[in-house]
């Protein structure tokens, strides 16, 4: 085994949280994450990824390992992969797996915003959950395997979870709440160190908290995401952190298009339909009910 393998994976759910953990997580000098996080390494959860060699994911995010005891990445889209657990025991067998789990609620709400903030949905909230399943069974290629318009499939905690229970021993696997993760920050993150086993005294600072955004106008975001390209995301995040993007400029209709983007996105956090929240209430309640058998903490606040 290559001593830059992987000790531990952060494995979503996608729209939890992650990102938060894994930014108190980055400045301990007793555990390695990939300076890059956008895009995620996916290895596990794309096929077109997994087909390259083992030996490929360790050269590409853990090259820089140095002597550090905890060594993982972040990928969202792992806890939603049907053959991810699978995938990871045949590798890693004795892996360490961190879910963050939020509300499925309101993480389908949160994944449909950032859905359409990236420029990958044209719908309201409402028509996507009433068309969900026939989007699903429409997608071909790649996208087939991404389902970006799968809402809710990835809030199905308990269905996700015990896939991953087939192939890992609970003892493996920490599971946090993303309501409360956070709310005793230096004790919330001495869980997550004592489960890798690296120092508990690391003060941990708080990570930065960006502004929640929001569209004007969904069909015009798919738009600047087409003339973006895989520049995209850069431009977005250019927004989101109020920086000059400067450095991602290439053409001359690149910056009067980056305005436009910018004019297009607001900075508050628009609040659930009521119909959409009823529905999802209904949708996901046999599912938080099981999954009161498999995590420790409370899910009565999940409505």
């Amino acid at each position: 085994m290559d001593k830059r393998s992987p000790n531990f994976l952060i494995c979503g759910a996608a729209a939890g949280g992650t990102s938060f953990l894994s930014a108190g997580m980055m400045d301990h000098p007793e555990i390695y994450l990939p300076k890059k996080m956008r895009p995620e390494p996916h290895y596990f959860y794309k096929s077109w990824e997994y087909e390259k060699p083992f030996n490929y994911y360790i050269d590409t995010y853990f090259k820089d390992v140095k002597d550090e005891k905890a060594i993982g990445e972040r990928s969202s889209s792992y806890m939603f992969g049907p053959e991810v657990a699978e995938r990871m025991h045949k590798h890693l067998p004795d892996i360490k797996l961190i879910f963050m789990i939020r509300n499925p609620i309101e993480r389908a709400w949160g994944n449909y915003r950032y859905t359409v903030i990236e420029g990958l949905e044209e719908l309201s909230f409402w028509d996507v959950l009433q068309k969900e399943e026939e989007r699903i069974k429409a997608q071909t290629g790649i996208w087939a395997e991404i389902q970006p318009h799968n809402y809710t499939g990835r809030g199905l905690y308990h269905k996700m979870l015990s896939k991953f229970l087939e192939y890992f021993p609970k003892e493996q696997m920490l599971m946090l709440k993303s309501e409360t993760f956070g709310k005793d920050l230096q004790n919330d993150f001495k869980r997550v160190f004592r489960f890798l086993g690296v120092s508990e005294d690391h003060k941990v600072v708080m990570p930065p908290s960006f502004t929640s955004l929001s569209v004007h106008d969904r069909k015009l975001q798919v738009e600047l995401r087409k003339y973006f390209q895989n520049r995209f995301d850069l431009f977005v995040e250019a927004t989101r952190r109020e920086e000059d993007p400067i450095h991602y400029i290439e053409k001359d209709d690149d910056l009067k298009m980056f305005h436009l983007l910018r004019s297009n996105i607001k900075s508050e956090k628009e609040a659930m339909p009521d119909d959409c929240r009823k529905y999802l209430q209904n949708f996901f309640k046999d599912d938080i009910e099981k999954l009161r058998s498999i995590v420790d903490f409370s899910v009565d606040d999940w409505k």
